[in-house]
């Protein structure tokens, strides 16, 4: 038996609002990155797209990137404004939210289990999206910090998620 399930209503239902759809390009792009996934990818905006965290494919996730820098600003005196200083770049902030849903009508148990082996991990795990293949640099991972399942009344074949991560650089020390 076939189901007909809208994914953008039960999103809007439990989250309270609908992404964006990101649309793959018919041509690969030759990018900084090498991704053949290229468009108007921005900040704060919130997308329908493939996620792959270590070797899970994420069940129907819409992914959000923030990141802010830590300025250092001072006034002077006989000026307008402020000289500012650019101190550091915070990592990255990711979440990721999602619908699993089981098309025999049973409750997504083995989906869940998978998503908590993941999360219990306590690794830095590479990702694979066409969103983080833009913006993170070369070799940075992510770890996952939180993991929660939404309620989705009414349902017995579906289970929202949502996880936070941030991203995680390696860090090589020099000898001095």
């Amino acid at each position: 038996m076939a189901l007909d399930i809208d994914i953008s209503s039960i999103f809007a239902s439990t989250f309270g609002y609908t992404p964006k759809n990101f649309k793959v390009p018919n041509q690969p792009a030759n990018n900084r990155r090498g991704t053949s996934y290229y468009g108007n990818a921005s900040y704060n905006t919130s997308y329908f797209m493939a996620v792959k965290i270590g070797t899970l494919e994420l069940y129907n996730p819409v992914i959000s990137i923030s990141s802010k820098k830590t300025i250092v600003q001072t006034p002077l005196v006989y000026r307008s404004g402020s000289v500012k200083e650019l101190v550091s770049k915070d990592d990255f902030k990711i979440n990721i939210k999602g619908i699993i849903i089981r098309d025999d009508n049973i409750f997504p148990d083995n989906e869940i289990s998978e998503l908590v082996d993941l999360y219990n991990r306590n690794a830095a795990l590479p990702i694979y999206c066409a969103l983080t293949s833009l913006v993170f640099s070369e070799g940075e991972t992510v770890v996952i910090t939180d993991l929660s399942f939404p309620a989705t009344p009414g349902t017995q074949n579906i289970q929202a998620y949502e996880m936070n991560l941030i991203s995680d650089l390696k860090f090589i020390l020099n000898k001095a």
